[in-house]
């Protein structure tokens, strides 16, 4: 088993860069569907003496503005989990000319 000893600053860079990844990958494999596959059927109905135009399905994700604006969120609450709790007690200050 391979152990890895990471310090906060580097969980912190492997987390946040993970979610803006993880983001990117999900605009991006949105993106890389051909237009005409987003071009889907519509239903219509009519209301009110209205016709109404449904698409068929979502083609898609209903989630993906929900999840470009949180994931990235919990992303850097997380690198910057101890500055937002409070200041750590057992952190020191190091001066420059060292």
């Amino acid at each position: 088993m391979i152990e890895l000893n990471l310090t906060h600053r580097e969980k912190s860079i492997v987390v946040v860069t993970a979610a803006v990844t993880f983001v990117a990958g999900f605009w991006a494999g949105i993106w890389s569907v051909p237009p005409q596959a987003l071009d889907v059927p519509l239903e219509v109905t009519q209301n009110a003496g209205e016709q109404i135009y449904d698409p068929a399905y979502r083609p898609v994700p209903g989630s993906l503005p929900v999840v470009s604006v949180v994931v990235p969120l919990l992303g850097f609450a997380y690198a910057f989990r101890d500055q937002l709790v409070e200041d750590s007690s057992d952190s020191v200050e190091v001066s420059a000319d060292d």
